[in-house]
């Protein structure tokens, strides 16, 4: 069921009503500076904009949610044994109450951890606006990425507090979560956050959506390392039914509902799969020795890039960073 009129418009808020319904839009208003800033942007004469995050349930149990809109997908925890939320992912700046909105239809209790899966901006760039959070977790080298990042300057607020290199758990039993690092690829610090008893594993970056991936040469991406990478994980990690990518919709929300009526290859639930993992392994794989073999003729990027020998199973994925990778590798292929 989805939530989306004028009469809760107006009372969505701190003090909402929460009703007994699986799926949720939650609109919050800007503030208004940044608003100030986004019609001065635009050039558009608005003076008012509201934000939604829409909140769709993934297990029965009702305390796993994944967190819609606000440049990436996002996952919340409900940690009841602790007192608190866990998330994955925060959004962009400005998208941080609008996800308290969301939160507190489902529970009174406040966010209080952040997992982050990479630094970019549709990740963490809310971190520092969830006034109860008391850590905030990630990779080792993603903390010294976001420490770089104009974002954080001046302040350590919503900077990672806790961070591990290989390995890190949180939580036991049902609830239990998993985070692994296996290598670099869209950057030197994405992670996989696991939901061993859910079944359930989402990917950031490194699973972005059946797609060329981005490819952060400034934080210690690598075209090279990246197929290697994803297969490390498809080898390592066993009893996951349910991936959740960085970008693709989920078949919940209107954009992945249209993605399956488009007879989109889906298994029947509409989610994706570890085996949509395995194969997007393998396409890394192949578009890597597609670009390798390039190089070796001593074609130019664009001669590369427009000339890709790919099997015809990766014909629907989007290839709009197709061109930016294979001048990524050629560089690395260089040494530049």
């Amino acid at each position: 069921m989805m939530v989306r009129s004028a009469h809760l418009r107006r009372h969505f808020g701190p003090h909402a009503r929460r009703d007994s319904m699986k799926r949720w839009i939650v609109p919050t208003a800007l503030p208004a500076a940044l608003l100030l800033a986004l019609l001065v942007d635009r050039g558009q004469a608005q003076e008012q904009e509201e934000r939604f995050v829409e909140i769709d349930t993934l297990n029965v149990r009702d305390t796993l949610y994944h967190l819609g809109e606000g440049g990436a997908n996002g996952l919340a925890l409900i940690d009841e044994i602790n007192g608190g939320v866990i998330l994955v992912g925060t959004k962009l700046p400005g998208w941080g109450q609008p996800v308290i909105d969301a939160v507190y239809q489902v529970t009174d209790l406040p966010v209080t951890t952040i997992i982050n899966t990479h630094s970019d901006r549709d990740h963490t760039g809310a971190n520092s606006e969830f006034p109860d959070v008391t850590e905030i977790i990630a990779h080792e080298n993603t903390a010294a990425n976001m420490a770089r990042m104009d974002l954080f300057a001046g302040s350590a607020a919503g900077l990672p507090n806790t961070t591990f290199t290989d390995h890190f758990g949180l939580l036991e039993d049902l609830d239990r979560i998993e985070l692994y690092y296996f290598g670099p690829a869209h950057s030197d610090g994405d992670i996989v956050v696991v939901f061993p008893q859910k079944r359930t594993a989402y990917l950031g970056e490194l699973f972005p959506d059946k797609a060329a991936p981005v490819i952060d040469t400034a934080n210690g991406g690598s075209g090279i390392a990246f197929p290697e990478t994803l297969a490390k994980v498809v080898e390592a990690i066993d009893g996951v039914d349910r991936v959740i990518t960085a970008h693709a919709p989920i078949p919940t929300t209107y954009a992945g509902r249209g993605r399956r009526d488009r007879g989109e290859r889906r298994a029947w639930t509409g989610w994706l799969t570890w085996d949509d993992l395995r194969e997007y392994a393998d396409f890394n794989r192949d578009f890597l020795t597609a670009v390798r073999a390039s190089h070796e003729a001593g074609r130019s990027v664009d001669e590369a890039a427009a000339n890709l020998d790919l099997p015809e199973r990766y014909a629907d994925y989007g290839m709009e960073q197709a061109r930016a990778n294979v001048e990524a590798i050629y560089a690395e292929l260089e040494g530049r």
